[in-house]
């Protein structure tokens, strides 16, 4: 089950925050594995937002849309099957091989803009 829950300690980002343009991406639902889980302060088990879906290799098929709660096991999420990728706000650097494997399915990377703001 995908959740957007209390921040702790950390940063909170909408859902597909990784993503150029949140409207013209493809997501469909997947299995998460808890397998690729980290485990928060709270002794919960998660899969980040922006990791890559299943494994960040040549089998990558996507990237997960929002934080998923694997705590209790495997559970369906939301993962982004095609799209425009900001690829320096995922939470781990995507390897050559996974853009390669992602890019023949619809997606392309770029980096983010940086944001300047007036004093």
């Amino acid at each position: 089950m995908s959740f957007i829950g209390k921040v702790q300690n950390g940063q909170c980002y909408a859902p597909g925050w990784f993503l150029a343009n949140n409207e013209d991406c493809t997501r469909e639902t997947r299995q998460i594995s808890q397998s690729s889980a980290v485990t928060g302060p709270n002794g919960a088990k998660y899969v980040k937002m922006g990791t890559v879906y299943p494994a960040n290799d040549n089998t990558a098929e996507g990237i997960v849309y929002e934080d998923v709660d694997v705590s209790t096991g495997d559970m369906p999420g939301s993962v982004v099957t095609t799209g425009e990728v900001y690829e320096d706000r995922l939470p781990v650097a995507i390897s050559e091989q996974a853009k390669t494997a992602l890019a023949g399915k619809g997606f392309s990377f770029k980096t983010a803009p940086s944001v300047t703001r007036p004093y």
